[in-house]
């Protein structure tokens, strides 16, 4: 199996844990061996006898060895779940049992050399005691090697291949997923324990670890641009080990003794303050075992004492009275400008439009049109003269492509190769007015997708911003729902910093295909309340013929649930789908469709969905 190095995280790239693999027949039976890139034997207990992944790759790529791998230490926060024979190598099906657990773990997950198997990554600690590998005696074979669970957070080694699965790309904190497990699969184990995992990642642990790296930068020195010096140094307590600014203060207070002159703590107070206004990626050292410290590399933080300066100037204080009259100014003299979804009855069940500076939240359950319809916004904000700038963290610029060509053309995609020649024209008609969409593909944190948006505005005038989507982003956090927490107040921030919409894509928990009408309510929204209470916006996207196939395939019901900045005048929106061009076309809803959402659409419209039923 080829290795697709772009695929594998970065934060694993960056850690000098690498091997490569040959296998040698002992005993009659195939084993993996590890090596280094000089052909000695590599052993999961001495580090010396790793390799970075630059020079386990340039020696792969010399040939004579069958793999890389990495090897897992308890300097480093990670756990490999490996789940084997599991996998049908002709059909790529996963089996049920093994699928359940990529879901449940929902963290890094690729195919295993053989294909007959699934490697995920998780951050936590796998306590020794109980044992690592437990076989599932109720799982049908479905290759020749027994279906099986080992979980290991040293003294192993994985094979990696990078042929990652879709939509599991980055890695995430998972401690309460893998007691779960462990209670789950070994029944006769101790509960969990305090590990060194658990404890290497508690925050006192994490405090040490930058007073170390501290103490290793060099000090402010008067003349030397001392205050670049000690900004660099706050910036990494601050964003690297993303400190709270009382603890990065305290450690900026002992360090800064080895200055010359020291600077008074009001001086460095405010130098912890303006750190933690920067913009950029947080957290790169937090996690980072000391050795490895060298392998990540320190932005070069800029502080502007001028943009501070701007900074306080916005704040402002208004009485209730005259904010109301403001207000009432504005509406008055048309100052509040709505601006078009491109979907009528969309744009007018939510009050007209939506606002610069507002969050949109499109929420469904898988393949139940969340992207198309984005994707159908995008395109008519670019026919209307606005770039768009759409970070996906699902689908790939050629899926998008996919898309779009069965948004500008007519021609069915069977004969896409043998019309060729009118697909072409039509892509080219359909282009020429347009703005561009600049796809993004691999931010995998909402800082990197926050940058990439500030980018757009700033370098290509993006009037909208759309994120596919919001649980596939990782932000920081212990547990899943901060993580998502942390996301959201993040793609919030950037809309309103930019002053424009952004479309944020959500899932929907399964608990709506529980009930008979398929009626969702605010707390679908998976794994963090936050992404409720940001959101401007929340429209819910059911197609119930996905949920339950004896209904009508042609009904496709859209539910505006919070529109906090409008009145809501449609709380349901009915489609009739045309599979022809999979397009949806707004029909009157009745009561029994919307339940409680039953006020009728008038205006007519259409937007595109896919509804190929694909698992994304």
């Amino acid at each position: 199996m080829q290795i697709n190095s772009k695929n594998i995280p970065e934060e694993l790239r960056l850690i000098a844990q690498w091997c490569l693999w040959r296998t040698i027949s002992r005993d009659g039976k195939d084993t993996k061996i590890p090596f280094q890139p000089n052909e000695a034997p590599a052993k999961s207990n001495d580090p010396e006898t790793w390799c970075t992944f630059q020079e386990a790759m340039e020696a792969y790529g010399k040939g004579g060895w069958d793999g890389i791998g990495f090897v897992f230490s308890a300097e480093d926060p990670y756990v490999g779940i490996d789940l084997d024979g599991c996998r049908n190598i002709e059909t790529g099906v996963v089996a049920p049992w093994a699928r359940s657990l990529i879901l449940e773990l929902a963290s890094y997950a690729e195919v295993s050399p053989s294909q007959t198997g699934v490697k995920i990554w998780v951050r936590g600690g796998w306590p020794h005691s109980g044992g690592h590998k437990v076989t599932i005696e109720d799982a049908p074979r479905i290759v020749d090697k027994t279906p099986a669970v080992e979980i290991y957070d040293s003294l192993r080694y994985f094979t990696v291949t990078g042929q990652r699965l879709a939509g599991q790309c980055i890695i995430a904190d998972r401690q309460s997923q893998l007691d779960a497990i462990r209670q789950r699969f070994w029944k006769d184990a101790a509960a969990p324990v305090a590990n060194g995992h658990n404890e290497w990642r508690s925050e006192t642990a994490v405090i040490e670890r930058a007073r170390k790296y501290l103490a290793k930068m060099d000090h402010a020195v008067s003349g030397q641009d001392g205050h670049g010096t000690t900004f660099k140094a706050a910036c990494v307590l601050v964003l690297g080990f993303e400190l709270a600014q009382a603890d990065a203060l305290q450690l900026l207070l002992e360090w800064n003794q080895g200055c010359q002159p020291p600077w008074n703590e009001k001086e460095l107070r405010h130098k912890v303050e303006s750190a933690g206004q920067q913009n950029g990626e947080r957290g790169y050292l937090r996690n980072v075992a000391p050795q490895n410290y060298h392998h990540v590399p320190v932005p070069e933080y800029q502080s502007s004492k001028k943009k501070v300066v701007e900074t306080g100037a916005n704040i402002q204080v208004t009485t209730m009275e005259d904010a109301a009259r403001r207000y009432h100014e504005r509406l008055t003299s048309g100052g509040i400008k709505l601006i078009d979804l491109g979907l009528p009855d969309l744009d007018y069940a939510l009050g007209g439009g939506i606002e610069n500076g507002e969050m949109i939240i499109f929420a469904g359950r898988p393949s139940h049109g969340k992207s198309m319809t984005a994707q159908q916004v995008a395109q008519n904000f670019t026919a209307a003269g606005t770039p768009v700038v759409f970070i996906s963290e699902e689908m790939s610029h050629l899926a998008i492509g996919k898309r779009a060509i069965q948004y500008a053309s007519a021609v069915p995609g069977e004969y896409w190769g043998i019309q060729n020649q009118i697909v072409t024209n039509d892509i080219t008609n359909h282009f020429a007015e347009r703005k561009p969409c600049y796809i993004v593909e691999g931010c995998r944190t909402v800082d990197r997708a926050a940058d990439q948006i500030r980018r757009h505005v700033e370098e290509h005038g993006a009037g909208l911003a759309i994120v596919d989507y919001a649980q596939q982003l990782a932000g920081l956090g212990h547990k899943r729902n901060e993580e998502i927490a942390r996301v959201s107040v993040g793609l919030k921030r950037v809309g309103t910093e930019c002053n424009i919409p952004v479309i944020v894509l959500a899932q929907m928990s399964r608990d709506i295909e529980k009930r008979p009408q398929f009626i969702p309510v605010m707390s679908d929204l998976k794994e963090s309340g936050q992404l409720e209470q940001d959101a401007d916006v929340i429209v819910f996207m059911v197609w119930p013929f996905k949920i339950d196939p004896s209904k009508d395939r042609d009904e496709y019901l859209m539910f505006v649930a919070k529109n906090r900045n409008r009145p809501i005048n449609e709380t349901c929106v009915k489609c009739k789908f045309l599979p022809q061009r999979q397009q949806l076309v707004y029909v009157r809803p009745s009561l029994a469709d919307c339940g409680d959402f039953n006020q009728p659409a008038e205006s007519s419209g259409t937007l595109f969905d896919d509804v190929d039923g694909n698992f994304r």
